[in-house]
């Protein structure tokens, strides 16, 4: 068994407010599972959060830095004989409880950029033959996504009975609910093309004729500040 050194976590400082981005969470959530080390959280990040939860991968080795200053976490040295030492990260007594705390809150609404969403809301500036082509291609690569997702949930399914099926369980039902998600993707884009490929060619005016009276109360929905998110800064309802 290779001999582990433990350094002392530095002070703690007070920390209780969410990071912006979730990767300190993200990374407590990784390390509650099994200590790591900083290249095993990296490749773990990588293989199961970074899609449903970006975050630049050269991120993580200073917030593990800065993790480990507010006493979330305590290092060991792993002295290794035939390779590098390596310095293995897990969760203080403080890191489990900020886990806990986040957990426990009410989840927010996605706060997203949205690619297609974004590109469908401007889309009238594409070549009218060109724009179910295009929707057509996000189906297929949302298709591709659900089918590569149904791989790994039958490769997740044989840890069900290994050492960490409680956390295997749970990672189980977050991969099909981002499978779901996806699917629900495909499913709405392909009505969206069947319904580009179903309007009437604007060029011939069919239909009645949009003047600049009746397009006035569309412009205030649309342009005068109705927002089509959730209230800016509003809270879940904890009761909820």
């Amino acid at each position: 068994m290779p001999f582990m050194r433990k350094t002392k976590a530095r002070a703690k400082t007070s920390v209780t407010e969410p990071t912006r981005n979730g990767l300190r969470e993200a990374l407590l959530g990784l390390l509650a599972i099994r200590p790591m080390s900083g290249y095993d959280l990296s490749r773990s990040y990588q293989r199961a959060l970074q899609q449903i939860w970006y975050a630049p991968l050269g991120q993580i080795y200073p917030t593990v830095r800065k993790m480990q200053q507010e006493g979330l976490l305590n290092v060991a040295i792993e002295v290794q004989r035939d390779r590098p030492n390596r310095k293995v990260y897990r969760l203080t007594p403080e890191g489990k409880r900020l886990l806990v705390s986040w957990l426990s809150q009410p989840a927010t609404l996605p706060n997203m950029h949205h690619e297609f969403i974004h590109k469908l809301f401007l889309l009238n500036h594409v070549d009218v033959k060109r724009r179910a082509v295009l929707v057509d291609g996000y189906v297929a690569r949302c298709k591709t996504w659900a089918s590569e997702l149904r791989i790994i949930e039958k490769r997740l399914n044989a840890s069900l009975s290994g050492p960490h099926a409680e956390s295997a369980w749970h990672q189980l039902l977050s991969l099909q609910h981002l499978r779901r998600i996806v699917e629900c993707e495909a499913l709405s884009a392909q009505q969206i093309a069947s319904d580009i490929r179903a309007r009437p060619n604007p060029r011939r005016g069919r239909g009645q004729a949009i003047t600049r009276r009746s397009l006035k109360p569309l412009e205030k929905a649309a342009f005068a500040g109705l927002s089509l998110s959730p209230a800016a800064g509003a809270k879940p309802d904890a009761n909820a």
